[in-house]
This record gives structure tokens, C-alpha cells and sequence, in this order.
């Protein structure tokens, strides 16, 4: 199972509005939201190919400016 810790950038008047968005995503989990507009999120999917479709849509959120990958794990279920 594919699992990556992803850094967002917004802007930092709506990181708390694109985090709520971010969390209602299925298999996307916040974990900190800066006041300089940074989200650190995980995702978690069943396949590689079903996490890049998660996060090809979250460079798609209204207000998100950049999604970066900081980490990337495979771990057996």
C-alpha cells in the first residue's frame, strides 16, 4: 500500500478553508496547517496508481498552489 506525505501551498488567507476541502478527500489526511499558507497532509491509497489519482486532483483544489511530495513509503498490508 503507497503512501506519501505531500506539502501544499495556498494562500495563506484560505489555508483554512483548503484544508477542511483537503480532509474530505478519501484517503487524504491533514496533519498541520501553517499560517504561511503550508498544509502537511498524508495520502493513502490500495495502489500507485490510485494514489497519484488522489493527488492529481488536489493540484485541482480551488486555491492550492502547489502540491509537493516530501515522502514516499510502500507498505505491505
Amino acid at each position: 500500500m503507497p503512501i506519501s506525505g505531500i506539502v501544499l501551498t495556498c494562500l495563506a488567507a484560505k489555508v483554512d478553508d483548503v484544508a477542511l476541502r483537503l480532509a474530505a478527500f478519501d484517503g487524504v489526511e491533514v496533519h498541520g496547517v501553517m499560517p504561511d499558507g503550508q498544509i502537511v497532509a498524508v495520502v493513502e491509497a490500495d495502489t500507485v496508481q490510485g494514489e497519484v489519482d488522489i493527488v492529481s486532483q488536489l493540484h485541482d483544489v480551488e486555491d492550492v498552489i502547489t502540491v509537493r511530495l516530501a515522502y514516499h513509503n510502500f507498505e505491505d498490508v
